[in-house]
């Protein structure tokens, strides 16, 4: 919608649109409402039918245009260009909005059906006029949105020719993907010598080829090269990068089990104490470099109690959404890993418990069988995984709130 020039005077009230919710008994709070209709100045007119597609009422986010709002459709959802130039960003699938770069959290998701976008009637009912009062009152009792100010005016967004130096820049994600071990300390070895600390390295850097020319996205690895990196530095280089943005800590391994050469298969870690005897020595093999090597410094060896308490309080907001991550991880590793899906898991590892952000670590196979140990080996499963673990990973960021990253670091 192209912007007019701005009317003044009182008249702007006179002429503020109407958005009114059809029915012939007046929709009070709780009514059940069957439509949306849109009056615009000029008695210009647009009808939308309140949905419950998903089994809540929603409207299509056409119907704001009308009152002023200026609708892109983006990937993943839509920005909507409120009259002064604030912007809303709705994300089919997830009730996190950024109101402006302020989070705001609706009571269900929007969705898409039948091509269009669908916000919650709560969008219309309360956000609107909660968050803009100056423009936009709801009357319960009569159940319409009255605009009280031109709707018109939206201001049109800047278009910057390429090159200009002006390009306006939304918040970047951050990806920090950690290849497992690294210099003398090789981790599990398989039985015809291949370690995993190359195979770490080399699905590592194929995942940052593919998600380096990603748009919006800044991708970090905590080595690229057969060097030593401290297990404990790897967390806190990631936070330290990942800053206020939102990202992810993605840490690659191979798996082991010795005396059980026929274990196989795939699995993904968050962080959270471990359940199994199995998961437990999972942790335990990851979290050795802590108790074998000097150089190793960090909380773990300083002072556990009170360092596990803050560990657990600057996680927990992160455990959830790492438990997605991992989640999808392993539904898009098991369309290219010929082994048994061994499913999401959890332990207290070490490398993830100070990435301040959703953090998983994944076993990409064991190098103790002999057929994943060539699987692992082989360059073809190098690119086959960094397009699973890319698509799993973008795949969250869409769906992960960009303020979750502005999370204060008060170590």
């Amino acid at each position: 919608m192209r912007a007019r020039p701005a009317r003044g005077g009182p008249a702007l009230a006179a002429l503020g649109a109407l958005l009114l919710l059809a029915g012939a008994v007046p929709a009070a709070q709780g009514q059940a409402l069957d439509g949306i209709h849109v009056l615009a100045p000029g008695d210009r007119e647009e009808a939308g039918s309140v949905e419950r597609h998903r089994g809540y009422a929603a409207a299509t986010v056409s119907v704001l245009e009308a009152v002023g709002f200026r609708v892109e459709e983006v990937d993943g959802g839509v920005d909507l260009h409120l009259p002064g130039g604030e912007v809303v960003e709705a994300r089919a699938g997830t009730p996190f909005l950024q109101w402006d770069g302020s989070p705001v959290q609706l009571a269900h998701p929007p969705y898409r059906f039948g091509g269009e976008l669908y916000l919650p009637l709560q969008f219309f009912s309360e956000l609107v006029s909660d968050r803009r009062p100056d423009l936009f009152e709801w009357e319960w009792d009569r159940g319409r949105l009255t605009v009280t100010a031109d709707p018109v005016v939206a201001e049109e967004s800047v278009v910057v020719e390429p090159g200009s130096g002006d390009e306006p820049r939304g918040p970047s994600r951050v990806v920090v993907i950690d290849p497992g071990h690294g210099g003398e300390e090789s981790g599990a070895t398989g039985p015809s010598g291949v370690r995993e600390k190359d195979v770490a390295l080399a699905v590592s850097r194929a995942l940052a080829r593919e998600l380096s020319t990603e748009p919006g996205v800044e991708v970090h690895l905590t080595r690229d090269q057969d060097v030593h990196v401290p297990l404990w530095r790897r967390g806190e280089k990631a936070t330290e990068w990942k800053g206020t943005r939102p990202g992810v800590f993605v840490s690659i391994h191979a798996n082991s089990s010795l005396g059980r050469p026929e274990a196989s298969g795939f699995e993904t870690y968050f962080l959270s104490e471990a359940r199994t005897e199995h998961e437990r020595r999972v942790a335990a093999v990851e979290n050795a470099p802590l108790h074998l090597d000097p150089r190793e410094e960090g909380p773990f060896l300083r002072d556990p109690a009170v360092d596990g308490l803050l560990r657990d309080l600057r996680n927990l907001d992160h455990q959830y959404w790492s438990s997605i991550l991992a989640r999808r991880v392993q539904n898009e590793l098991a369309r290219v890993h010929p082994g048994p899906d061994r499913g999401v898991k959890q332990g207290p590892f070490a490398v993830i418990t100070n990435a301040l952000m959703p953090a998983v670590l994944v076993e990409l196979g064991f190098l103790t069988n002999p057929d994943e140990e060539r699987l692992l080996a082989s360059p073809e499963f190098h690119e086959e995984a960094a397009r699973a673990l890319g698509h799993a990973i973008l795949g969250f960021l869409n769906e992960y709130p960009a303020s979750a990253g502005a999370v204060e670091d008060r170590r």
